[in-house]
């Protein structure tokens, strides 16, 4: 993922929007957690197998998903200046009208999704998952 966290980190997004606000349903809490699980054991088979392509392609469930997010974080410009407002991902499969990126290529990843296209790319550790108490708790045992 770094090369999709590196890419995000230098674009216009980065300072509003997380992974979650583009790759994650909004229209429920119990269809949000659905689909991150889904999705995050697909991710897990992938890492785990070492099967994690060069680049990686959204499935189609996603796309629907980061679709249905533009929408919703753009609805005052899909309405106002585009007119596209009222348009969908099913939709844009069936020729009915356009997906967002297929005119926005570049946003919010830019062109170089792959390993090879963001050589070098520093991307920092997450912080510690063991909350302070506990590891505090475990160094005194230690001792």
């Amino acid at each position: 993922m770094t090369p999709y966290y590196a890419t995000w980190f230098h674009s216009s997004h980065a300072r509003n929007a997380t992974c979650n606000d583009c790759h994650v349903p909004h229209e429920n809490a119990v269809k949000k957690w659905t689909f991150k699980g889904m999705d995050g054991m697909k991710h897990v088979a992938a890492f785990l197998t070492k099967s994690e392509p060069q680049v990686i392609q959204a499935h189609e469930a996603s796309s629907e998903v980061i679709m249905n997010n533009c929408i919703r974080c753009h609805t005052q410009l899909n309405t106002e200046f585009v007119k596209t407002g009222k348009i969908d991902y099913m939709m844009s499969q069936v020729g009915e009208g356009k997906a967002c990126w297929d005119c926005h290529r570049d946003v919010p990843h830019g062109g170089k999704n792959s390993l090879s296209g963001t050589p070098g790319a520093i991307v920092p550790l997450p912080e510690s998952p063991v909350p302070e108490w506990l590891r505090k708790m475990v160094n005194q045992k230690d001792k």
